[in-house]
């Protein structure tokens, strides 16, 4: 029960005692018996009577309350829907190849959206499921060593000549070994994104330096009659999690794609700690052995890098994934005088799946086939302007309600999560009048607090790919 209820019903009955007493001593002809002489009634049944009132007139107050927060819902799911979504679990993962297949010579690309479930957890019955963010090219490459070179000396030992004309202060050596018994020249290796890992502030020193510091990079490998080179400028490296096909969050058109990257960027900073490497191939292509090294030049030294860069600190293979993902609701049988329905992912497991987004919303008769479709009654689609179109739907979020098992037992985290209603009305906004006997959505769904429980690094392998792949 809604703990607003009790204040009402105070305010409601401290009114009827103290104001009537008043409107009696007022209007004593008319309202002379409403008085209550030192507001108490000594008839146990009129003062039942005035506690029912007081009641009722709070439940009405009540009522009149929740609309406010109605109109703002529907006002902000119309021009920033992203605001009411719950936030999904966020992370990056990193894929690990069989680097003894031969087979991933000319790349295995792990397409963007790709499910990764999770591991099921103690006392859980459901998987976690994730979605890459990134396309993922599989090659049978390792990163062997990796070290920060902290002044032009110590780039110069390394064996590195520098370009004549570009200030270079320090440089960051990373060596790579093709395996699977292959040469560097047989890879179809062209970009080489690298995920940039650590504690504390070290990723984000490092990523400053790759993106804001570097004035271009050096790629070396052996060649035919000796050590082949080539300089890249700084245009090169490039940033990676900015564009919309690399996009964690979905945004629709009604939402400024900045606010995208701000909310990513608050609720997973790591997903930006990536820079990709392109122009490889013309340098491999003349490689005549299985390794090959990327030398990043700088323009400024970071002292708190000196000594504290290792092969720990860059990962390849990785990609942002969140638990985000699309999923058929059960369908809602429909009831005559019942206006809003409760949205459920899976009636069997409702604590396992939250909803996000609502999609297709399509109404059902005594076939199998939809009969009816729904649009949003707030939606922007200027095709359904001057349409005679009628049937719509609002939708509306509440904050889940603490069951009385969990007030004894305790919850399984403290996330609370919300529900979402639905509601089918017509151009009016009035119930909607039909024959239908139930609908159906579609709708991206989130695992609500199961990412909190899953057994991270608990075996060897945290997801498993749904589709198959040599990792």
């Amino acid at each position: 029960m809604d703990p607003r209820l009790l204040r009402y019903y105070n305010r409601e009955l401290q009114h009827v005692r103290e104001m009537g007493g008043e409107f009696a001593r007022e209007y004593p002809k008319i309202a002379g018996r409403l008085g209550l002489e030192g507001f108490e009634c000594a008839d146990p049944y009129v003062e039942r009577l005035l506690e029912g009132f007081a009641f009722l007139a709070a439940r009405v107050q009540l009522k009149l309350d929740a609309q406010f927060p109605v109109f703002t819902q529907h006002l902000l799911e119309m021009i920033y829907p992203h605001y009411l979504a719950p936030v999904p679990s966020m992370a990056v993962v990193q894929m690990q190849p069989d680097l003894k297949e031969s087979g991933l010579l000319a790349g295995h690309v792990v397409e963007r959206h790709t499910a990764l479930r999770s591991l099921i957890g103690k006392d859980d019955r459901t998987a976690c499921e994730y979605r890459t963010a990134h396309d993922v090219t599989l090659w049978p490459l390792e990163l062997t060593d990796a070290k920060y070179l902290e002044t032009p000396a110590a780039i110069a030992a390394a064996g590195v000549t520098l370009p004549a004309g570009k200030p270079v202060r320090a440089g960051l050596r990373l060596k790579f070994r093709v395996t699977a018994g292959a040469q560097a020249n047989m890879l179809a290796l062209d970009d080489l994104p690298v995920f940039i890992a650590g504690a504390d502030e070290l990723p984000k020193r490092l990523y400053e330096q790759l993106l804001g510091n570097a004035t271009g990079f050096i790629v070396r490998t052996q060649g035919a009659s000796g050590e082949i080179s080539r300089h890249f400028d700084a245009a090169s490296i490039r940033r990676k999690g900015f564009e919309e096909n690399e996009a964690l969050i979905p945004y629709s058109g009604r939402s400024f794609s900045g606010y995208r990257l701000l909310q990513e960027y608050f609720a997973c900073p790591e997903r930006f700690l990536f820079a990709e490497f392109s122009g490889l191939k013309s340098v491999l292509a003349r490689s005549k052995g299985n390794e090959f090294e990327i030398v990043v030049l700088f323009d400024r030294s970071v002292a708190s890098l000196h000594n504290a860069v290792d092969v720990n600190n860059f990962r390849l293979f990785c990609t942002p994934a969140i638990n985000l993902f699309p999923r058929r609701a059960d369908r809602i049988h429909l009831q005559q005088g019942k206006a809003e329905y409760h949205i459920l992912a899976d009636r069997t497991r409702p604590m396992d799946f939250e909803v996000h987004s609502i999609g297709n919303v399509e109404g059902f008769g005594d076939k199998q086939e939809p009969e009816q479709r729904f649009l949003p009654f707030y939606g922007c689609d200027e095709r359904t302007w001057h349409s005679q179109h009628s049937a719509y739907y609002t939708i509306r979020r509440e904050p889940r309600l603490i069951s009385s098992r969990q007030k004894r037992q305790g919850a399984r985290s403290s996330y609370i999560g919300n529900e979402m209603f639905i509601s089918l009305v017509d151009s009016s906004e009035a119930p909607y009048s039909t024959q239908l006997r139930q609908i159906g959505m579609m709708l991206m769904c989130t695992n609500r607090d199961l990412p909190l429980q899953m057994p991270v690094g608990k075996s060897k392998t945290d997801f498993t790919l749904e589709t198959g792949a040599p990792v």
